[in-house]
């Protein structure tokens, strides 16, 4: 299909979403109102345009959504479609860390830890600080962790914001273990793969060059979702 019959598919409302390239755009729409056409439409025509679609990146955060965007690109594409970048935020920065990540200190074969593994290494970490599972249980340790690292707070930062809080302090210590014993496993956890990319585009100015003139168009699916690090990693591209 040409560039037209694309948009000829589309009401007034996508069509006007779709076609304006003139900058950052918010596209504001309830459930059932077509966002994902809108994405998979949008991106269709910009590869009519002449784009590359290498320098398109498409950001989902569940493996569903982005599966479900490839599918009806490459139904509409071909073999095209499947050469956008359309993945999740943690897909995406594990790949980049892939290639780059030894710029930071880490190999190119790092483990990426699930929650089993990362429950495991909390509990060795409290318990080599003697840390009672009933007086904090691993689980609020994790999500305490989790919640750190989505707001991109180090271990020392967290220790710092604790103060005198007894119960915050002791998950500080095990925070800063348990990234310590991360680091000496060649491992990240999956919050990390976000984390560990925003420092390696602040600390390497010409890896973030590199992504910034490849990526020409960014795209995020249910962007109001984006937490901190999530944002940061889009803002910095």
């Amino acid at each position: 299909m040409n560039v037209e019959e694309y948009l000829n598919q589309l009401n007034e409302s996508q069509r006007e979403a779709v076609v304006y390239n003139e900058g950052p755009s918010l596209v504001v729409a309830g459930a059932g109102s077509g966002k994902t056409r809108v994405l998979t439409y949008k991106i269709a025509y910009l590869l009519q345009l002449g784009l590359p679609p290498y320098s398109i990146l498409a950001l989902t955060f569940t493996n569903k959504a982005a599966g479900e965007l490839k599918e009806r690109l490459t139904a509409m594409l071909g073999d095209t479609g499947g050469d956008v970048w359309a993945a999740t935020f943690h897909s995406t920065c594990a790949r980049i860390l892939r290639r780059d990540g030894d710029r930071i200190g880490y190999s190119s074969h790092f483990t990426v830890y699930d929650t089993d593994d990362s429950k495991r290494l909390v509990k060795d970490c409290q318990k080599a600080l003697n840390i009672d599972d009933k007086m904090i249980s691993h689980k609020s340790i994790l999500s305490e962790i989790s919640h750190a690292k989505d707001s991109m707070l180090s271990p020392a930062d967290y220790q710092a914001a604790a103060g005198s809080d007894f119960r915050l302090a002791k998950i500080g210590a095990v925070y800063e273990l348990y990234q310590k014993r991360l680091r000496e496993a060649d491992a990240m956890d999956f919050d990390d793969l976000l984390g560990n990319t925003v420092e390696l585009f602040r600390q390497c100015p010409d890896v973030l060059e590199y992504y910034q003139n490849r990526f020409r168009y960014i795209m995020v699916d249910e962007y109001q979702d984006t937490n901190q690090v999530q944002y940061e990693f889009v803002r910095l591209l």
